[in-house]
């Protein structure tokens, strides 16, 4: 008995090895054209970020002369700072991160068009740090929490999660949000998925509470990521609609199994219906009615025999021919008549 214990072990690890390969072959696995597409989107966020954190090095810096103006370090009037209370935990926004990203992260290992995730996440989340960068350092304003400290020295080296003058806008919230719109638009469409989105949406308004309260931003920047982000969100999905999926591109990223499949459990007559409503073939390609239409006909010319065509232009030069078109007139004159 013993030795029946690590045989079925055993026997279980394999089984799991081949399902997580299975599913890498199925859902994972990339082509040439694909792979460049993601290198250029993870290049393109990280140098987002990197110049984020530049221009709030800038900013941080800019700060400074604002309290060297003032004398002391000045708060401008916040309506919310009335209402919540002045905690002093910045590790609290920094968890609420983790608690927005790890599930997040799980989400999309879990999810049957992983990279289409991925880079819908990626896209939406440089766009709005592109967005970032042209507002964190345009307008210095005093910072709002009184223990924060300015960057010093190079802006291009230096990295701090809480510095100030990091304020327009919130890059907290904005992480919070895009992860709630992960799960509002990938989520699995069963309780499960509802009850799970409605606890990241929780966590969201949560965390942006926890960033006023710490003084790490105003309200308005609060404010600010949660328009932002959602909108850079929906920006990224009409592009990637129009774009990608409606012109058949990047197949391996929107459909890796099948075209038109969105999941394992769906109908062959579900996939059928997504490709028509795309407009796209079973290869991927996108069709053209016209085209189909005149493929249609020629095929139904070669198949029709040489003697039926004949006798059927003969029948159309005898509608034609003028005798046929008086008799038609008087026909007509006749029926007219009664």
């Amino acid at each position: 008995m013993p030795k029946l214990i690590p045989i079925r072990a055993w026997g279980l690890g394999q089984r799991i090895v081949a399902l997580i390969w299975r599913r890498i072959r199925r859902n994972w696995w990339l082509d040439r054209k694909c792979i460049c597409f993601l290198v250029v989107t993870g290049l393109t966020f990280g140098l987002s970020y990197y110049f984020m954190n530049v221009m709030a090095n800038v900013a941080s810096q800019r700060s400074k002369l604002i309290e060297d103006d003032l004398g002391s370090r000045y708060t401008l009037p916040d309506v919310f700072f009335g209402f919540i209370g002045f905690i002093e935990l910045l590790w609290l926004t920094d968890m609420f991160d983790a608690l927005m990203f790890v599930p997040t992260a799980l989400l999309v290992i879990s999810h049957e068009r992983p990279w289409r995730v991925v880079s819908r996440l990626l896209l939406a989340w440089g766009l709005a740090s592109l967005i970032r960068i042209t507002t964190v350092a345009i307008t210095s304003v005093p910072d709002p929490r009184p223990s924060c400290q300015y960057v010093q020295g190079n802006v291009f080296t230096a990295f701090s999660l809480h510095r100030c003058g990091d304020a327009i806008y919130s890059g907290h919230t904005l992480i919070f949000v895009v992860c709630a719109m992960v799960w509002t638009s990938f989520a699995p469409k069963n309780l499960v998925g509802r009850v799970l989105t409605t606890c990241a949406w929780g966590l969201c308004v949560a965390g942006s509470l926890i960033v006023i309260a710490n003084r790490a931003h105003y309200t308005i920047d609060v404010l600010l990521a949660w328009y932002i982000a959602p909108g850079a969100w929906y920006t990224v999905a009409w592009f990637w609609y129009w774009h990608i999926t409606k012109k058949g591109r990047l197949l391996r990223i929107e459909f890796p199994v099948e075209v038109g499949r969105h999941r394992d459990s769906d109908t062959p007559e579900m996939c059928q219906r997504r490709r028509v409503q795309l407009g796209l073939t079973l290869d991927g390609t996108p069709y053209d009615p016209v085209a189909l239409y005149l493929n249609a006909v020629r095929h139904h010319d070669e198949l029709t025999p040489p003697t039926a065509t004949a006798s059927r232009f003969e029948a159309d030069e005898k509608r034609d021919s003028p005798d046929s078109c008086v008799i038609s007139l008087g026909q007509e004159a006749e029926n007219e008549s009664y």
